[in-house]
């Protein structure tokens, strides 16, 4: 019992166990129900309208799910999720969101404090492009962001295809 005490203490008080536990602490912040709402827009030339959104909030170890639905004047409702997955070995987050018509987006990141900065690449263009940039902020305190910008041109100007505010209930 002792080897096994020792053992456990010494992988988590490793420089990889505490970036274990530090990643699954900033993961447990998902858990529960979410409400929240914000601005969307289908592309760039589309109006911006405001959505009314409720999600659930789960995980385990090395991963986070959250899911939902958002209401807006110009769509009826809309399904949103993310489903991530913590590789220690790389300190990467990679995963699925789902939030626009063009299907599943896969996502990867890393985690800079509260906000983990993703890459999406949609499976058919969004907005001119089958790539955009999801941020994702968790303050710990029952605030939660996450935000979806496109850019089609490198040098051309960007655009916040969603920008949601969530609170914990």
């Amino acid at each position: 019992m002792t080897y096994l005490r020792s053992l456990f203490l010494a992988v988590l008080f490793s420089p990889t166990g505490l970036a274990f536990a530090d990643e699954q602490g900033f993961l447990n912040r998902f858990t529960g129900d979410w409400s929240g709402s914000g601005a969307v827009r289908r592309n760039a030339e589309s109006p911006v309208f405001n959505a009314r959104c409720t999600v659930a909030g789960d995980h385990a170890a090395n991963r986070m799910s959250i899911g939902g639905v958002c209401r807006g004047a110009i769509i009826v409702s809309r399904d949103i999720s993310a489903n991530v997955r913590y590789n220690a070995a790389t300190g990467r987050y990679t995963g699925t969101y789902v939030g626009a018509r063009a299907g599943p987006a896969a996502i990867s990141g890393k985690r800079n404090g509260d906000r983990v900065n993703f890459t999406m690449v949609w499976p058919k263009p969004v907005n001119g492009s089958t790539r955009a940039r999801m941020t994702i902020v968790n303050d710990g305190k029952g605030l939660l962001r996450i935000r979806v910008v496109s850019q089609p041109d490198p040098k051309g100007p960007t655009t916040t295809l969603s920008d949601l505010t969530f609170r914990k209930n």
